[in-house]
């Protein structure tokens, strides 16, 4: 039985695949950044800071540099053969992917309230504060948290008529995507990436209030326009100014937080990227809480989009996004078919 138990492990040992996965058969690479960075290997955020050493199988990888203060990745492409230093400049910056978002501010939403039939209303100058303010979550977070590996195009267009609302059983108020997309027929699979739309919620005795602040659709690529949806649900108050002052310093996520609802619940899973588990709501942007993070939250966004949200149950040791996969396809070239990865 002992002379058994000697084949059968020599046997183990004799099967390994080349190159081995045990790390006396890794190759050592060091790595230098014009800053400090954090350190990815084949997209994923290997838990070492630049400068620094990783080990690697022999053979082509790609290594990333997120560089800490002035928030951009730099990546190359390497054939690994023996230990060697990677010495990263601000030129193995890659062109950032290109995403496009629709802005849609709404003049006048009307339904029925508990008052009775109603509308409420946005000027031109409150629309043009709602648009300020998406446009400002786009540079400081959206872009920012991406490492600068996306670029946001924006296009406004305003709806002067009034929207009509819909209640669900919940009875929610809702500006349902099909709703959108038949005032604005541009709405296309492969037009946009996300389509965001910004409303007001109560003016006067006419109020739409609902348990949501902001609501986005989690699957866009199953929806008619294979497009993000995206609704924000403004309640204006006394000042719109000093309502959108008041999120900005004390809880300024929300249209980060319903953007990642549409590439965070399925988009990139589907692409075999590995993301945080789902919280007992069933949605994996909810899971803050789970992996010990606290309001508002934007640290769980930023580790989020870099894939660095530490794993304590297992394999792979951090989950998420990465800077790496921003530079893939984004929602509407495979909307269309028009990108693989």
């Amino acid at each position: 039985m002992t002379l058994l138990l000697v084949i059968l492990g020599a046997c183990k040992k004799s099967t390994a695949p080349d190159g081995g996965s045990h790390q006396n058969d890794k190759i050592q690479i060091a790595v230098t950044a014009p800053e400090t960075g954090y350190i990815y290997l084949d997209g994923a955020y290997t838990g070492v800071q630049a400068p620094g050493n990783i080990a690697v199988t022999a053979g082509k990888h790609i290594v990333g540099v997120a560089l800490r203060n002035s928030w951009q990745y730099l990546r190359k492409e390497s054939n690994v053969t023996a230990a060697a230093t990677l010495n990263f400049t601000t030129a193995d910056q890659p062109a950032p992917k290109v995403w496009k978002a629709l802005w849609i501010g709404l003049y006048e939403t009307k339904g029925i309230s508990a008052t009775g039939d109603c509308s409420t209303h946005f000027s031109q100058a409150e629309l043009n504060m709602g648009y300020d303010f998406f446009q400002w979550s786009i540079q400081q977070h959206f872009e920012k948290y991406a490492y600068n590996t996306i670029h946001w195009d924006v296009t406004r267009k305003d709806i002067t008529q009034a929207v009509p609302l819909t209640r669900g059983a919940n009875g929610n108020f809702t500006v349902e995507p099909s709703t959108i997309a038949a005032l604005i027929p541009e709405i296309q699979p492969g037009a946009y990436d996300c389509v965001f739309v910004f409303w007001r919620e109560s003016e006067g005795a006419c109020s739409f209030k609902s348990n949501y602040f902001g609501l986005a659709w989690t699957n866009p690529l199953k929806e008619n326009i294979k497009t993000g949806y995206v609704t924000v649900k403004f309640d204006a108050g006394a000042s719109l100014a000093d309502r959108i002052n008041y999120y900005k310093t004390t809880d300024p996520g929300v249209w980060l937080h319903e953007w990642l609802h549409t590439v965070g619940e399925n988009f990139y899973q589907d692409k075999g990227l590995q993301l945080p588990a789902k919280a007992g709501d069933g949605l994996v942007v909810h899971a803050a809480e789970m992996y010990n993070y606290v309001f508002p939250w934007m640290d769980w966004y930023r580790d989020f989009m870099a894939g660095s949200v530490v794993n304590a149950s297992g394999s792979p040791r951090y989950l998420g996004i990465g800077p790496e996969a921003f530079l893939g396809c984004s929602v509407r070239e495979k909307a269309t078919n028009a990108c693989k990865d």
